[in-house]
């Protein structure tokens, strides 16, 4: 009786040991290390906003904002072609939005170009004017664009930053200018007569000659 017992045990327990080691599948699974696993996975880098141009030095910025004395200097383009260009957009209006046609800027810059000028400055309301002459406000003349300028931070795009192409200058001072995007979101071509500068607190009105 002693011997088929034992045989019955050892029978069981190899059966049981076999249905262990042959049925993985019913185990636990292993545990899995979450924090290795994400330590793995390469985020994308941020995306940031740049421009075609990097905005200037210090240095540069030291110089491009010294005021020229050559108040006679020439145009480098036709002035002519630069004014008949926009007097052909007044009334029209076109998109806004960050390089957008119906911005202030890109609307000036698409005049100059018409006319021939070398505007290739690009990036912030100072380094646009990479290569033009910086005259005082007494000094415009047609074909001139002058640049509204945040005195405190003359390289930020702040809400008061406004451009446009003087076209004409009269006895009196004042100016006719065209400008777009004005009212702001608008994207509207405008010529105003017997314009003065008024700035908005805390800016100056430049004059940018190409």
């Amino acid at each position: 009786m002693q011997t088929p017992a034992k045989a019955f045990i050892v029978t069981l327990v190899a059966s049981v040991t076999f249905a262990l080691g042959a049925a993985p599948a019913s185990a636990a699974p292993a545990p899995v290390d979450f924090a290795a696993a994400a330590a793995e996975v390469v985020q994308p880098p941020a995306q940031t906003l740049r421009t075609q141009q990097e905005d200037v030095s210090a240095n540069t910025l030291d110089s491009m904002l010294k005021m020229s004395d050559v108040a006679n200097a020439p145009h480098g383009f036709d002035v002519e072609k630069t004014i008949a260009a926009a007097e052909s957009e007044v009334g029209t209006s076109r998109p806004t939005g960050w390089s957008a046609p119906g911005e202030c800027i890109m609307s000036a810059q698409r005049w100059i170009l018409a006319g021939g000028g070398k505007w290739v400055g690009s990036g912030d309301p100072v380094a646009n004017y990479a290569g033009a002459t910086r005259l005082a406000l007494s000094d415009a003349q047609p074909g001139d664009i002058i640049q509204y300028e945040n005195i405190a931070s003359p390289t930020s795009w702040v809400t008061g930053v406004h451009t446009v192409l003087v076209t004409g200058v009269d006895k009196d001072g004042t100016l006719t200018i065209i400008q777009s995007n004005s009212p702001g979101g608008s994207g509207l071509v405008t010529k105003k007569e017997n314009w003065t500068p008024e700035p908005p607190a805390g800016f100056q009105a430049v004059v940018w000659r190409f």
